[in-house]
């Protein structure tokens, strides 16, 4: 036995050993099928819908190539072992392009299976004969490949959110900071949680039939998504829905609750901050913010204040980031983001009637809309 074949073994052992660890977190973590930002990293990418195809977690697909591709080897079939080492190399290659372009985050342990799963393409190919055999199981590993990319694609989007009937209010002091005002009170759990509709930055009309509150963070890129759904959504019911917008900066600059040690979105603070502010001053003026401050790419704070000191004057912007109201609704949007997370911190969350609760992003605009229409029976 060569020692090229010795470590084209080996390395099959570690890519296996890899997608077992990424299985194993993908089906244990209870947040890790819903999509959405909090936590970072791995957790980023094994909650999103390219982590799974048709309802099977990719690890678990590796898995499968992998163990497949042991076999080959140690029966010496030349054909079975090209099918894999094509199969692995593309689809690692197409996971890589996913985290770069499509979700701009990337999982270390994903990152270091597909450099494994490259490194054992580039040695089969080098160390192999390629006779018939070996280039038709090319061919067929390499449409393999091509045909998990467009199935992922272009295939049925998973379910990549999750509706929670239940949260304990014994988190919240009732009211709170959201519900000061005078204007139309919007209760939540037979009352325990209220927010004032009329004094709080919002989407729609106050006077709506159905009143949501969503949580967000301004550099959330699933809350940049969120923001299309929910202006459709009151779009298409304006008589009928209104969003009540609560940030929640993901950033240890303002977010004790944040865990030690997560980088979360640094500079969300100034962007809350800016925002609130906006919205003090000039209601109308606020919406043309928040849409560009959720825009893609994002703007960093200097940029954000800049956009700001043309919509309202600079003098009043600055003191208006100073009043101490931003502070409390800042805290209290982040003590609620604690209560209502349990397990699952991911962003945006939805309140919808009730306890009824909507954790991260669903797989589309359309499924969205279904949900919300059919929770509030539009």
């Amino acid at each position: 036995m060569s020692r090229r074949f010795r470590l084209l073994v080996f390395l099959s052992l570690c890519g296996l050993l890899l997608n077992v660890l990424l299985l194993v977190w993908k089906l244990s973590d209870p947040a890790a099928g819903i999509a959405g930002c909090g936590g970072g990293g791995c957790a980023e990418v094994l909650a999103s819908r390219w982590s799974q195809v048709f309802g099977l977690p990719v690890p678990a697909l590796g898995i499968l190539v992998y163990v497949l591709l042991y076999a080959a080897l140690l029966w010496r079939k030349n054909s079975v072992a090209a099918f894999c080492f094509a199969t692995i190399a593309g689809s690692a290659v197409w996971l890589v392009v996913v985290q770069a372009l499509l979700l701009r985050h990337f999982c270390p342990w994903c990152m270091a299976a597909h450099g494994v799963g490259c490194l054992i393409a580039v040695l089969g190919l080098v160390s192999s004969n390629w006779d018939d055999g070996f280039r038709r199981g090319l061919q067929a590993g390499t449409a393999a490949a091509f045909g998990f990319a467009l199935f992922q694609l272009y295939g049925p989007a998973p379910a990549s959110h999750r509706i929670d009937g239940d949260f304990n209010p014994a988190e919240f002091q009732t009211g709170g900071v959201q519900a000061q005002g005078s204007g139309r009170k919007i209760a939540f759990d037979d009352g325990r949680k209220t927010y004032d509709a009329s004094s709080l930055p919002r989407l729609g009309s106050a006077e709506a039939k159905h009143v949501l509150v969503e949580y967000f963070d301004y550099q959330c890129p699933a809350c940049r998504t969120m923001r299309t759904y929910l202006s459709a959504l009151v779009e298409k019911h304006p008589a009928d829905v209104c969003v009540l917008l609560l940030p929640v900066p993901l950033d240890r600059g303002c977010n004790p609750a944040l865990p030690e040690g997560e980088a979360g979105h640094p500079g969300s603070c100034e962007l809350t901050r800016i925002a609130l502010a906006v919205w003090r001053l000039n209601p109308a003026a606020y919406l043309a913010l928040h849409r560009v401050f959720l825009s893609d790419p994002p703007l960093d704070p200097a940029a954000a204040l800049a956009f700001a000191r043309e919509q309202v004057a600079p003098a009043e912007l600055d003191s208006a980031m100073r009043d101490p109201w931003i502070d409390r609704i800042i805290q209290a949007d982040i003590s609620d983001w604690v209560a209502f997370s349990g397990k699952t911190k991911q962003l945006p969350k939805l309140l919808i009637t009730g306890k009824r609760i909507l954790h991260g992003l669903p797989s589309g605009e359309a499924d969205f809309i279904r949900v919300m229409e059919q929770e509030l029976g539009l």
